[in-house]
């Protein structure tokens, strides 16, 4: 009862987000976590039927809550639609209104009110996808100009006053922080560890978790021992 942290972790499709973290810090510390995807997914591909576009959309949207509702984590979206593959930031700009996406980003985390942020993305040209480097670019400005009153008032933010996040920080297990040994300058968290409540590890939460994202093939089998 005495955990008042809030973590809102940021990304730009489903399947971005890290299940184990979220489980880890929801489930394992009770900590108030969400993930905001920017987009629902409607430019991939479907491995379980031949519904596309937005209705690939709708299906990844459950998925997504059928996550969460495993890991203990909450789910948010944006206006942002995937509209495939795009190589270049510059690419991703010129289809997403980023006014309009940076606006909705702020407005989830003013509602949120999390005290840390967490980009999966990087903003640079290592993340790929072209979703995945506005993702990094964007989390970074809403984390900066959320608690901006007179860019984004009350007033034109359907009441929701200004929020400051604390911290904000970047996902190092997609630029080689998996495994045991952390790159520097990074926190690490022991997600094999054994849940007494659960009777599991958080690893096999997160491992149920991730394949209810079934029509993208997700999926991990839970391993003993330290994971990090």
């Amino acid at each position: 009862l005495g955990v008042s942290v809030r973590v809102l972790m940021i990304g730009a499709h489903p399947d971005d987000e890290d299940t184990q973290l979220i489980t880890y810090l929801a489930t394992g510390r009770h900590i108030e976590t969400a993930y905001l995807s920017l987009t629902r997914g409607d430019g991939g591909q479907n491995l379980i039927g031949n519904e596309l576009g937005p209705l690939l959309g709708m299906i990844r949207t459950e998925e997504l809550l059928a996550a969460r509702r495993i890991d203990g984590g909450r789910q948010y979206f944006t206006r942002a639609y995937d509209f495939g593959f795009s190589k270049t930031a510059a690419e991703t700009f010129k289809h997403w209104p980023r006014d309009s996406i940076l606006r909705d980003m702020i407005s989830v985390i003013r509602a949120f009110r999390p005290q840390v942020i967490i980009s999966v993305w990087s903003g640079t040209p290592r993340d790929g996808h072209g979703h995945h480097q506005v993702s990094g670019i964007l989390s970074r400005e809403a984390f900066d100009l959320a608690g901006d009153t007179v860019r984004y008032p009350r007033a034109a933010m359907n009441g929701l006053g200004a929020w400051t996040p604390r911290l904000f920080y970047r996902s190092a297990r997609r630029f080689g922080g998996s495994g045991i040994e952390p790159v520097p300058g990074t926190v690490s968290f022991d997600v094999g560890a054994y849940d007494v409540l659960e009777g599991r590890t958080y690893a096999a939460i997160a491992a149920e978790s991730r394949s209810q994202h079934r029509s993208q093939g997700q999926g991990d089998l839970p391993r003993r021992g330290p994971r990090f």
